[in-house]
């Protein structure tokens, strides 16, 4: 009898102690590190899911984040190795890496760069609600890997260097991204699971572009300045392509502007299923 109230009562204990370990433990953290010198370095930043923001800074730090986060699954991540300058910052999990959880939705991720630095910057996202302006910063390369989000990449005012390679690779997605041309990129390469793909070309026009892009299912949307000269080569199985004012010449689209523009984009885009979309826009 004795044996049976104990089981019985462990049993009644039982549901209040699984919800006492799953409840998040929210903890609050700023991270900073001094600039020593503006020489390139290489930085690669890890959030499962949340809110992101990231943006340039003049202050005279490497990096400063804030995190808001459940320290009962996950642990910040501030490791600079100083010899191969390189830093990786973020949060993962206490079984190490990136992994999503129901109560990661409400955390935040509040990081700013040096906009002084060349930078290789790599971000790897989950599910989060991401902001990115990286306008004025000296962005060598840029590769942004994101799961299931919704997410604004934003180039506010021109890079200060010449970026060899902007890649973007997108789950199920609401992708935008503006400015593109501030990035000054020599090429650009977005792929898509299922989603949204949103395109804008405005900016300060250098140099001439090209653009890969491929979307598995969903709208994929390009908005070019009317200055500039497009060519465009789309393959497509089951997928609309609106292109008012492109003329087609052989294996692709043209603006009537091609040869004439002082800057031209070179666009291929594949989509499976959905549609493309071109759209001439103001700068």
């Amino acid at each position: 009898m004795r044996l049976t109230r104990v089981l019985t009562a462990l049993a009644t204990l039982m549901p209040g102690l699984a919800s006492a370990q799953s409840a998040p433990l929210w903890r609050n953290v700023d991270i900073s590190r001094q600039l020593r010198d503006t020489l390139p370095q290489r930085i690669r930043v890890q959030y499962a899911a949340g809110r992101v923001d990231v943006r340039g800074t003049s202050d005279p730090v490497l990096y400063s984040m804030h995190l808001r986060y459940d320290e009962a699954r996950s642990v910040p991540l501030h490791r600079h190795d100083a010899d191969q300058r390189s830093t990786s910052l973020g949060l993962e999990s206490r079984g190490g890496g990136l992994r999503n959880s129901s109560s990661s939705a409400s955390g935040e991720l509040r990081l700013t760069l040096p906009r002084s630095v060349p930078l290789d910057l790599d971000l790897e996202f989950g599910g989060t609600q991401s902001t990115l302006d990286l306008g004025e910063m000296s962005l060598q390369s840029l590769r942004l890997d994101c799961g299931a989000t919704d997410a604004m990449l934003l180039f506010s005012r021109p890079n200060r260097v010449r970026m060899r390679d902007l890649e973007v690779n997108v789950g199920a997605v609401d992708f935008t991204a503006r400015q593109l041309a501030n990035a000054n990129a020599d090429q650009i390469r977005v792929r898509g699971g299922v989603g949204s793909v949103d395109l804008d070309f405005s900016g300060s026009w250098t140099h001439d572009l090209s653009v890969t892009t491929r979307l598995l299912l969903g709208k994929l949307t390009l908005h070019i300045p009317p200055d500039v000269g497009v060519r465009v080569e789309v393959q497509r199985v089951a997928a609309s392509f609106e292109h008012s004012g492109l003329v087609k010449r052989d294996d692709a689209w043209y603006s009537p502007n091609y040869e004439s523009a002082p800057f031209k984009l070179k666009v291929r885009a594949e989509t499976l299923f959905g549609g493309i979309e071109i759209q001439h826009s103001s700068r």
